[in-house]
């Protein structure tokens, strides 16, 4: 276990001094929408490799569907572990008004259900799914990568088909949009509202002309308070049909993440990071696969089969690129970027490159304790962050291949099977496992929990 209480002593100063000047998050009064539109477009071929992936097609699935065992977490009897902010996070309730780095007060994983272009909100401590939301105004956003804020507020939905959706964590953040008092939001899996009627969907940024978007991910924002909070995101244009891309580039985009607003974009010629990687005109490409930050916000991202991972400073907007891809992608508290098929490690200070003898098929995100924990054949696997010594695989009921990995506030691992109805929840102790079944032809990867942000921001690399 890592001993946070330094840390935990040096975040509950600075927060007091900043709660002793006053803070808070203004909420978004409007509900900037904008129209999408967008079909289903072809299958592909398999993942992880340098085919097309089934990830582009209207149900977002490329194994059979399958079913889980069912679950109960009584959410006070597992194993204690030190979260990001500690003793030095709010006392309250998480209102407006609280400071600290990360958030403690609740805790939440958004599994988009790709076939129905709805994010499911479930309770990591009761394993309760307390809202459904819809991610595009057409329906058709065919949704997969979702990044919670580091305090916790908020979650950014991409949608394959393109469109980015900001929605509350909680109603206390939510603002009074449609029209009638008081805030109507979802309560639940079968309680889905229509487009513009959940007062808890902040706004949604379509974006014209493009054709695919895939990597969303958060910034830290500033200070305790994690203000002026980003959004980075990639598109590309040209594809076949929704989901794909054509030989194009690749623009990535930053958002503000009040309102929604483009502040920024930088286009990548083809000719230094193909979107399409095919090597046809067909279109067939799927572009920038997943995306992660360091804790100075800087944005990584890797391309789906064409080798390569890139770097965008957050202050210069300067792109750099090197040799790198796979399919999970997440950053580390030393400022390294590991991607899976095939794990591997890359430190930007150095250069140097490592790699993991282990096959993986997913997401990939580092534990509380130090290892890093991807997508195995029939499970979840982990390797040492340090050594990279191989250690356990998790074997995972249901079917379907495993392709969200992510790691919870307080510790626990979760995974999500590629078409079936569960979510996995593991304790990275013994490897019990409980269960929440009612997904809905699921595909989810990325900092899905908000733990991967609070991790990185909140343990830096030392000196």
């Amino acid at each position: 276990m890592r001993d946070g209480g330094d840390l935990r002593s040096r975040w509950a100063f600075a927060c007091a001094l900043v709660l002793a000047a006053g803070c808070g998050e203004t909420r978004d009064d409007g509900n900037g929408l904008f129209e999408g539109g967008g079909e289903s477009g072809p299958d592909g071929g398999p993942s992880g490799g340098d085919g097309i992936d089934d990830d582009a097609d209207g149900t977002g699935a490329d194994g059979p569907d399958g079913s889980g065992d069912d679950g109960l977490d009584d959410g006070g009897d597992g194993p204690k572990f030190d979260t990001p902010n500690g003793e030095g996070g709010s006392a309250d309730d998480g209102g407006p008004g609280s400071c600290g780095c990360g958030n403690e007060d609740w805790s939440y994983v958004f599994i988009a259900n790709s076939q129905e272009s709805t994010v499911a909100k479930i309770n990591t401590r009761t394993l309760e799914e307390e809202g459904r939301y819809l991610t595009r105004p057409d329906g058709a956003g065919n949704p997969s990568r979702t990044s919670v804020s580091i305090d916790g507020r908020a979650v950014a939905v991409a949608n394959r088909h393109t469109g980015i959706v900001k929605i509350w964590a909680r109603p206390e953040f939510c603002s009074d949009q449609n029209g009638t008092p008081g805030i109507q939001t979802s309560t639940g899996k079968d309680d889905v509202l229509p487009w513009g009627e959940d007062d808890c969907v902040a706004w949604y940024t379509d974006f014209p002309d493009m054709t695919v978007q895939r990597p969303v991910q958060w910034t830290p924002g500033i200070g305790d308070c994690h203000e002026d909070q980003k959004i980075w995101t990639t598109t590309g244009s040209m594809g076949q049909g929704p989901g794909m891309c054509g030989q194009s580039g690749v623009w990535v985009h930053r958002l503000d993440g009040e309102t929604g607003v483009i502040e920024d974009t930088v286009h990548i010629p083809e000719n230094q990071f193909n979107c399409d990687h095919t090597g046809t005109t067909l279109g067939l490409g799927l572009g920038p696969y997943g995306g992660a930050v360091d804790y100075e916000g800087n944005f990584w991202f890797h391309g789906f089969g064409n080798g390569k991972l890139a770097r965008i400073d957050f202050d210069t907007l300067e792109v750099e690129v090197v040799s790198g891809g796979g399919y999970g992608i997440t950053v580390d508290t030393k400022a390294r970027v590991w991607t899976s098929s095939s794990i591997s490690r890359y430190d930007h200070a150095t250069g140097q490159r490592q790699n993991a003898n282990v096959s993986t098929s997913g997401g990939i995100a580092q534990d509380l304790q130090n290892r890093i924990w991807a997508a195995g054949q029939n499970g979840v696997v982990w390797v040492d962050m340090e050594t990279l010594a191989i250690g356990d695989e998790v074997a995972l009921p249901g079917m379907g291949q495993v392709k969200g990995v992510s790691v919870d506030l307080d510790g626990y691992i979760w995974a999500v099977r590629q078409g079936d109805t569960s979510a996995y929840k593991i304790d990275p102790d013994d490897y019990t496992i409980q269960t929440y079944t009612g997904l809905d032809g699921p595909y989810t990867y990325s900092d899905m929990t908000g733990g991967a942000i609070a991790n990185v921001t909140c343990n830096p690399p030392e000196g």
